[in-house]
């Protein structure tokens, strides 16, 4: 399995991210288009109005994110996850092929990378969406998600660890410690509230294969591809994944009013637009600056699932939550500042 992810690890130009970061925000990615190159890495916005409308643009990609979850549960009671899954990575990839013919900045014929680690990096896009939507439908969205996030790290972290003996840090241990310990308490909590073990199963499913996701897409952004082509195309790959569960599961949703604005948000808002949002913001933006804007998605995330579905997990969950928020937002802050030293 090592053989998978040692396409050009030992020779990509120094990024300034860990790996073992990279389950924490699978978009951050898309740093190594940009991070890559050292004048991007020392590039300051030339003006007060860039830095804002970049921050803004990726707070605008994050809030989308974060409206995943909240979408599929108020979407139509016959749709199941898989049709769900599929449904948002096929408008999803034709909404990106469509903005990267509009920008004509990418060669299409580039790929960069072997088939084989896209092929590698679909199949973990695919089964994040399809194991994602499982657990915010079988556990809630704000336990769905925050899981799910807490769980891709060290998931990420022990990937790195056994395919490419790259040991983690002092700070990711102590994050994943605390990530751990929070989402025990959310299990733990379980008695007290709608916290279903199979949905937590679903969760840590969701965060393996946002780790398998992440580092395989390091390998592709780094071979010179385009963040907005590779998205595209991994996400195509993803579709083609899923696209099978079509033709087995009830497929009647999609063609109704609910069905129709549930796929075009999805794919459309959480997909396109939110990607082409956060690449266009960082590339006038520090790691630092993103990775504490994109901490919005697990927080506006869990509001949504308050507010929005009447989510009430018990205290102890509560805490589990707070806690593993937390530990991202220490080990993404650890990881940026030993990036820019």
């Amino acid at each position: 399995m090592r053989a998978l992810f040692t396409y050009e690890m030992t020779v990509a130009p120094p990024v300034g991210i860990e790996p073992t970061t990279y389950g924490l925000e699978v978009r951050r990615s898309i740093h190594l288009s940009y991070g890559s190159n050292l004048f991007a890495q020392i590039y300051r916005p030339p003006n007060y109005r860039l830095a804002v409308r970049s921050r803004l643009l990726v707070l605008f990609a994050a809030f989308c994110f974060a409206t995943t979850g909240t979408s599929r549960a108020l979407g139509p009671d016959s749709a199941t996850s898989l049709g769900v899954a599929a449904v948002r990575f096929i408008v999803g990839a034709v909404a990106l092929f469509a903005i990267t013919s509009l920008t004509r900045k990418s060669d299409v014929t580039n790929f960069g990378a072997p088939l084989y680690i896209w092929v590698v990096a679909g199949f973990g896009q695919a089964m994040y969406g399809a194991t994602f939507f499982a657990a915010v439908h079988e556990t809630g969205v704000a336990i769905g998600t925050v899981v799910a996030l807490g769980s891709a790290p060290i998931l990420t972290g022990l990937l790195s660890a056994l395919l490419f003996r790259s040991w983690p840090t002092r700070n990711w241990i102590v994050a994943t410690t605390a990530a751990i310990a929070g989402m025990a308490a959310i299990v733990l909590a379980g008695s007290e509230t709608n916290v279903s073990l199979i949905g937590i199963t679903y969760a840590l499913g969701a965060g393996l294969g946002y780790a398998v996701f992440a580092l395989a897409s390091k390998n592709i952004v780094a071979s010179g591809v385009t963040s907005e082509l590779a998205m595209a195309r991994v996400f195509g790959i993803a579709a083609i994944f899923l696209s099978p569960a079509l033709l087995v599961v009830d497929t009647e949703w999609i063609f109704t009013a609910g069905g129709i604005s549930l796929g075009l948000w999805l794919g459309v808002i959480t997909v396109a637009l939110a990607y082409w949002a956060y690449a266009s913001g960082l590339k006038n933006l520090e790691p630092r600056e993103t990775t504490m804007i994109t901490l919005a998605e697990p927080v506006v995330a869990t509001i949504l699932g308050a507010v929005v579905l009447d989510e009430r997990p018990a205290a102890l969950a509560w805490v589990g939550i707070v806690v593993v928020i937390t530990a991202l937002a220490y080990e993404s802050l650890s990881s940026t500042n030993k990036a820019s030293t």
